[in-house]
């Protein structure tokens, strides 16, 4: 309908014989334009065959730029082995948008600052045009709102369809005023192609990490379940030894054993912490009471506190619940506080403190430790950072899980005087 609308308005005029040259240039950087695609982002892509289609809308007569735009991307499409509905909606979009931009601003022979700046309205129509209705298949697919895609490929794009809207509307007029220089614009050319190459190395490299990442999480899960069997079995027989023979050396050989063991099933199940943590899953989230939460991880460390002479005590400065994951949430806790109870001398307390912060919730884990040492700070919460507290593994566990809530953890320490580690989540 805007084809024959634009056909009849301005019909088949008589135009500059170089201006027919732009029917199969335009078909050709279609063609060029499918075959090799631009990305602009690791994730995004935009279709250079956008800038001769705009070119031959404003130069060519209105009743052949649109069919020229369309045809050039129907052929295409079909060319790279797209479907025919596909190619049907791609073509008639592109004929819509061209036919607009043939109907308001066309480039004639006498170009003038009004002509240029309807060139500009053209060609900012053709793109929205395009954009608009681009976008459709995708809402309808995901399900998700038009409005809401549309947006997200305008905030994705915009800058370089408004470059390459720019290109075109120069070109056209340049190829009128100054033939010469009409290609000039397409200078931007070899940079956008080596910016391409430059994102398509950084997505093989990201591709590359993430396959190295995933099969650390792996490597990190099955070790910790095909040890903990014969392990299990280590420590049971180091238990009958050990009831056997209290005294003497074999007696202290088989208790050392047993400490070893009880370490080492502590660093595998942190192990196992981790590559949880680490999973690209969904967190399983609920409404948890940081109260309760707290209050659970003292019950299930007040055994192994009064082995060590510490006391574990629990304030509550305001009630404050979160939509969160209650295991991961609970094993960050619950890392903090076994550091905290192993770093304690014997008659100290670690206290655990529930409050609200600036910007949500907030739990505090308080010890009478030595406190951390200075240059220690930087790279504190980063994996196997050894500490007088066991294996390093504990803070990293705690930060990869209040990452992924949102929420970050800081700790204010001083040699002597202990340490505080804070976990403030958002809400």
């Amino acid at each position: 309908m805007l084809a024959a609308i634009a056909a009849a308005a301005g019909g088949f005029a008589a135009v500059q014989p170089w201006r027919w040259a732009l029917v199969p240039a335009c078909l050709v950087g279609v063609v060029l334009a499918e075959k090799f695609p631009v990305k602009i982002g690791p994730e995004q892509k935009v279709n250079l065959g956008a800038l001769p289609c705009l070119v031959a809308a404003l130069l060519l007569p209105p009743g052949v730029g649109p069919a020229t735009v369309g045809l050039s991307v129907l052929a295409g499409n079909r060319i790279v082995g797209r479907s025919w509905a596909e190619t049907a909606l791609n073509s008639g979009n592109t004929l819509s948008a061209a036919a607009l931009a043939a109907l308001v601003g066309p480039v004639g022979q006498d170009v003038d600052a009004t002509l240029a700046l309807r060139a500009s309205a053209a060609a900012f129509l053709y793109l929205v045009v395009n954009l608009c209705v681009a976008v459709l298949p995708a809402a309808l697919h995901s399900g998700r709102p038009y409005l809401g895609v549309l947006r997200q490929a305008a905030q994705a794009t915009w800058p370089a369809l408004l470059t390459l809207g720019a290109c075109g509307v120069s070109i056209a007029v340049l190829a009128v005023e100054a033939p010469v220089v009409a290609p000039l614009p397409l200078v931007v050319l070899p940079m956008i192609y080596r910016m391409n190459r430059a994102i398509e190395a950084q997505s093989r490299a990201n591709a590359q990490i993430a396959g190295v990442l995933a099969a650390q999480r792996r490597f990190l899960t099955d070790v910790s379940h095909q040890v903990a069997t014969p392990l299990a079995t280590i420590m049971t027989n180091l238990a009958i030894l050990h009831r056997a023979q209290r005294s003497g050396p074999a007696g202290e050989a088989i208790a050392d054993s047993v400490a070893e063991a009880e370490r080492m099933k502590r660093m595998l199940g942190r192990l196992r912490s981790l590559a949880h943590a680490d999973e690209d899953v969904p967190l399983r989230r609920e409404l948890v009471d940081l109260a309760e939460l707290t209050a659970d991880v003292v019950r299930a460390y007040t055994a192994q506190a009064a082995t060590s002479g510490v006391g574990l005590v629990t304030e509550v400065g305001a009630h404050s619940s979160i939509n969160a994951d209650k295991d991961l949430l609970r094993e960050a806790v619950a890392n903090l506080v076994d550091n905290a109870v192993r770093v304690s001398p014997r008659g100290a307390q670690v206290r655990l403190r529930v409050d609200r912060g600036s910007v949500g919730p907030q739990i505090a884990v308080a010890d009478d430790g030595p406190g951390i040492e200075e240059e220690r700070l930087p790279k504190l919460f980063e994996r196997f950072q050894r500490s007088d507290a066991g294996t390093g593994l504990g803070l990293a566990i705690a930060r990869r899980v209040v990452e992924r809530h949102g929420g970050t953890i800081r700790v204010k320490t001083e040699p002597g005087a202990g340490s505080t580690f804070t976990i403030e989540l958002p809400g």
